[in-house]
């Protein structure tokens, strides 16, 4: 198993252990103390199966093998692609977690007991509404020195930061009003992740808009009836992936919580037991979060594929693959740098 340490060989003992005292000079020596921290750098990334996606600007992102079209893959537009990680730990072989202080940037702060960082794979180019105009796949801050094998973390927002108000001057960079791509006003809170992508068009190739069916709660085309005509329910653009915790409504009593409860709390901790991030990075894999769905369908008098409702029929697949990520599941995983 990998291991990464902070530990430093005392060249400064050795070369005071080689003088020998020659008579009338001062032998005191000085030794310089151990560093109580070290750094540490945390890439992520985002993979197909075993296949890195090199994300660039929205028309060249296409992404295969998440969408499927009568059973055969078909290609899709990754419009966005952002989540939330909170409260980072490093991991010693006996199972002990430490916490890790980020360093404060537009990206990451820390605040109280409590951090977050925004994972952002979207550069702004795509229609995708409250884009931050930049990039940013990594996590750096500071640990307590030792010895670590693994990593965990939240995808999520912690409930202290969760519903603050995005306006204050006191509220954290990467949750403030300057990413209102990942505010979810309906739940008065933050998206926790927000995938978005559209399928590739059944009948014009390299067109994507018209390309997600709706269809009914049995799987048949869903269709409208007007002054006795019937015809068939118009497709829409993109399928969307929305956590969050739902269910929230005030609660002037719930002061810990920014003033609200909520029903679900759809934070996900992850752990990754194996992890160095020296040689490795950690990889979002979107066909083992998609797995079991289909993106190119969406039930009629639903939202636009899964915004974290449990009763969406196009959710309980993808909760199913999250909740696998907890004890080391393949959505979140430790691949080569």
């Amino acid at each position: 198993m990998a291991v990464f340490s902070s530990a430093r060989f005392p060249l400064a003992l050795m070369a005071a252990a080689a003088l020998t005292a020659c008579g009338g000079g001062d032998d005191t020596t000085t030794t310089t103390p151990a560093a109580t921290t070290q750094s540490v750098s945390i890439d992520f990334a985002a993979t197909i199966g075993s296949s890195v996606l090199n994300i660039g600007t929205c028309a060249d992102t296409q992404v295969n093998g998440i969408a499927t079209r009568g059973g055969v893959a078909v290609n899709a537009r990754l419009t966005d692609l952002r989540f939330y990680v909170s409260n980072v730990k490093l991991l010693k072989a006996d199972g002990t977690a430490v916490a890790v202080t980020l360093d404060e940037s537009t990206w990451q702060a820390n605040a109280g007991t409590d951090s977050v960082a925004l994972i952002d794979f979207e550069d702004g180019t795509c229609t995708n509404g409250g884009a931050t105009g930049g990039t940013n796949t990594k996590i750096t801050g500071n640990v307590a020195s030792g010895t670590y094998v693994g990593v965990s973390f939240v995808l999520g927002v912690p409930e202290s930061l969760n519903h603050v108000n995005p306006a204050l001057s006191t509220t954290p960079k990467p949750i403030d009003a300057s990413v209102p791509g990942m505010a979810w006003s309906w739940q008065a809170g933050r998206k926790f992740m927000k995938i978005e992508l559209s399928p590739e068009n059944a009948t014009t190739a390299g067109t994507y808009t018209g390309s997600v069916q709706t269809i009914t709660a049995a799987g048949a085309q869903a269709t409208t009836t007007t002054a006795g005509v019937t015809t068939n329910v118009a497709n829409t653009n993109a399928f969307v992936y929305h956590l969050g915790n739902t269910g929230c409504v005030a609660d002037a009593a719930a002061t810990a919580t920014g003033g609200y409860t909520c029903s679900a709390n759809n934070q996900v901790p992850v752990t990754i037991a194996a992890f160095n991030p020296t040689s490795q990075r950690v990889t979002m894999d979107l066909q083992a979060l998609f797995a079991g769905n289909n993106a190119t369908q969406n039930t009629t008098g639903t939202a636009a594929g899964c915004m974290s409702a449990a009763d969406d029929p196009q959710c309980p697949a993808m909760f199913t693959a999250l909740t696998g990520a907890k004890s080391g599941g393949t959505v979140f995983r430790a691949i080569a740098k």
